[in-house]
């Protein structure tokens, strides 16, 4: 697999443009795999992850054993965002769901790097805004819409962000990912496929009808989709996010 390009990822790309070659910082790349856990919760975080092709989740793991996701970052954002918001432990847990690279930085140089550079510092926290919509939205999916149009959000989220039209997913991870039944997604993912939006096959699903899963989609994708448009700008695949742009 190829290394990281730093400038693959929006946030880094901030930064690395608005200072000095001589003073870039000093950035590790690595290798996500899926199902590595980045942070564990209430754990010290040491490190920041700017993933440039890996998809990483925030997901809470309640005392009855269950898991649900609340958020996910990929090369538009970081994994560890609260760092910047005056954090210094993890408040969830990140968890790897699509492998690929990204480029780890230590949180004392990011803290600096988000100090001293007002044009990192300003994207940073417009994608904070960001992340807390995509929080915020994901309460308001989870109580309101089918696990059908939520599945399509979620595989359209995670495919926008992994830059791919294919995943390497188990049903049991959906499920988790989305706290309902195995069964229940096993079910969605044969409606889907018999309606010719994906095609499932030996644990890998590929979308096969973005315009038809979009449509099928509830509407918190284009919710959420429409506060990361202005990080994202021309690479944005989706063609209704502009109808949600936010004022």
């Amino acid at each position: 697999m190829h290394k990281a390009d730093p400038l693959k990822n929006t946030l880094l790309r901030e930064l690395l443009e608005n200072v000095p070659p001589y003073k870039h910082p000093r950035v590790e790349d690595v290798l996500l795999k899926r199902g590595q856990t980045l942070f564990e919760n209430k754990a010290p975080m040491r490190h920041v992850y700017f993933p440039t092709s890996a998809v990483v989740t925030r997901t809470y793991l309640a005392t009855c054993g269950h898991t649900a996701e609340m958020g996910m970052a990929g090369h538009e954002g970081v994994v560890g965002i609260s760092i910047f918001l005056g954090a210094s432990t993890a408040n969830n847990q990140a968890l790897v769901h699509v492998d690929g690279r990204a480029l780890r930085m230590e949180t004392s140089l990011a803290l600096h790097c988000f100090n001293t550079c007002e044009p990192f510092r300003r994207v940073m926290l417009r994608y904070a805004r960001a992340m807390i919509c995509q929080i915020s939205q994901l309460a308001v999916c989870n109580g309101l819409h089918s696990i059908e149009k939520r599945f399509c959000r979620w595989f359209l989220m995670t495919l926008d962000r992994s830059g791919s039209s294919e995943l390497a997913l188990s049903h049991q991870f959906v499920a988790q990912m989305l706290a309902v039944r195995r069964e229940s997604i096993s079910c969605t993912i044969a409606h889907l496929q018999r309606e010719g939006l994906i095609m499932n096959n030996h644990r890998r699903i590929r979308l096969v009808n973005r315009a038809a899963m979009e449509a099928l989609s509830c509407e918190c994708y284009n919710v959420i989709g429409a506060e990361y448009a202005p990080l994202l700008g021309e690479q944005l695949p989706r063609s209704r996010w502009p109808k949600y742009m936010p004022s």
